[in-house]
């Protein structure tokens, strides 16, 4: 596809999502929001790696159930609300649903805090997973509608470097709650003495309600767009949401366009089970294999990840952008291989040094690929999913990230260490065949779309809703691209 080409798809698709009375200011606060938002929702996921000691210690349990606590079991009903609640978003006001999704995943983590044994547990992280379904698909299809093509890579870019910062913010800040709660445990009226682990749980997610308050006062474009038409804003723009676009034309569109989406997806799952099995045991191996405490590992991992996690975002999505306007149409795609083999050698190299120096370098550079798709990803969705389907292809990728990435890989590890090895200490060598296993696969997916992405482009934007009887019968098919 020539540079020329790439510029007609991105100039077309910009009118086509161009709607009024969304100042840029407005649009970037909503961008500010969800960025917040989407920290602290990593940020309440990403703490439940530093409590994998206190927890097992106090619940007795190993480390298969402590995989399925944040691998399996969340990201199943992660990945089953998601298209429903996508279908939602698709259709309603975004701001409502995003916000009470965010109030729902911090009440869940709060309420983690009050459980007394695994199942409770196990039941409040399923609610974190149920809230959390929304926001990304949420976000995805509010950035696309609030910003043009040729200006939305920045919005993408920073909303994605935020999951990295929530990363490492949230092990920052859990490491030094942990260890004030540790040396002090809190008591509270009716509840008596609580374990240092359930005042963390409660400390980090009751925040998250000002962030819900935050995100009412986001605009929707949807509302504007009714109120300078003069329709309702149920229907505005029929070609603008999913009332007209039924689940077989999502399902029509797909197929049709089935290497790109299986390259994309399955790549990007298999990617972040090495991610996931990665993050959710580092802290453990380091403990395990070094000596040291979790609060010490989570100051050390949680100053990697929001300082190096952001610049891998940043800098993923930068390239991409540049490539992509140079004439690359599978540029994020590309971004992903690079993401795949750098995340697979260092994750390896981290359990193969000798010294807790070394391996906290390499640990530094796996961080650094590992939040290369955090932007490229999501971007990839808005580029190839028509308009009124964003949320639904947001919720399906997520999904599938979701069920192979956190599903399998921290589930694996645990599996490896408990009934393979049968030995805690040999941590290091589950986390570096996972990684490296998963790693390889993905790198191959990425790879396997490169020639089919640039047709993909332009079924997207060429792509319009069924028409009702009567209708100009040479407008297409959904899931039909025009010639």
């Amino acid at each position: 596809m020539k540079t020329e080409d790439i510029e007609a798809i991105q100039s077309a698709d910009a009118t086509s999502q161009k709607l009024p009375g969304v100042s840029t200011a407005r649009a970037w606060y909503a961008v500010t929001v969800l960025l917040i938002a989407y920290a602290f929702s990593i940020m309440d996921r990403q703490i439940l790696t530093l409590l994998v000691g206190p927890i097992r210690h106090t619940l007795h349990v190993n480390d298969t159930q402590i995989g399925l606590l944040h691998g399996f079991t969340f990201a199943a009903f992660y990945a089953l609300m998601g298209l429903p609640i996508a279908r939602l978003i698709d259709r309603g006001d975004r701001r409502l649903i995003i916000a009470a999704g965010i109030a729902l995943w911090s009440l869940a983590t709060a309420g983690s805090g009050l459980a007394t044994d695994y199942w409770q547990l196990l039941l409040a992280r399923v609610v974190v997973a149920v809230g959390e379904a929304v926001l990304l698909p949420g976000a995805v299809s509010l950035i696309a509608d609030l910003f043009p093509a040729d200006r939305r890579s920045p919005a993408m870019n920073a909303f994605g470097a935020s999951g990295s910062f929530g990363s490492g913010a949230g092990l920052i800040a859990g490491g030094l709650i942990l260890g004030v709660f540790t040396v002090t445990p809190p008591s509270l009226p009716g509840l008596g003495l609580l374990h240092p682990w359930q005042a963390t749980f409660m400390a980090l997610g009751l925040p998250g309600i000002v962030v819900a308050a935050l995100m009412l006062a986001v605009p929707e474009p949807r509302k504007a767009q009714a109120a300078a038409t003069g329709t309702s804003e149920r229907h505005v723009g029929a070609e603008r949401t999913s009332l007209e676009v039924p689940l077989s034309a999502v399902n029509g569109y797909a197929m049709e366009n089935k290497r790109t989406m299986t390259a994309l997806m399955l790549g990007a799952g298999f990617f972040y089970a090495g991610v996931y099995g990665w993050a959710g045991w580092a802290p453990t191996y380091f403990v395990r294999e070094f000596g040291w405490t979790y609060p010490q590992v989570g100051k050390m991992l949680g100053v990697q990840l929001a300082i190096v996690g952001p610049i891998g975002a940043l800098l993923a999505g930068w390239v991409g952008g540049v490539w992509r306007r140079r004439g690359t149409p599978h540029a994020y795609l590309r971004i992903a291989v690079f993401a795949a083999v750098g995340m697979t050698v260092s994750t390896v190299g981290m359990v193969c040094v000798q010294s807790a120096h070394a391996a906290t370098v390499l640990m530094a550079l796996g961080a650094f690929f590992a939040f290369f798709l955090f932007g490229a990803g999501p971007s990839a969705i808005q580029e190839i999913a028509p308009g009124p389907m964003r949320g639904q292809f947001a919720a399906i990728y997520t999904g599938i990230l979701s069920l192979l990435g956190a599903g399998c890989g921290p589930v694996a590890i645990g599996v490896l260490t408990d009934y393979v090895y049968r030995d805690p200490r040999a941590i290091g060598h589950s986390i570096g065949i996972v990684c490296f296993v998963f790693g390889l696969v993905a790198c191959c997916l990425f790879r396997f779309g490169y020639r089919p992405y640039k047709d993909t482009l332009k079924r997207a934007v060429a792509w319009h809703p069924a028409q009702p009887p009567g209708a100009d019968a040479t407008v297409t098919r959904p899931g039909i691209a025009m010639r």
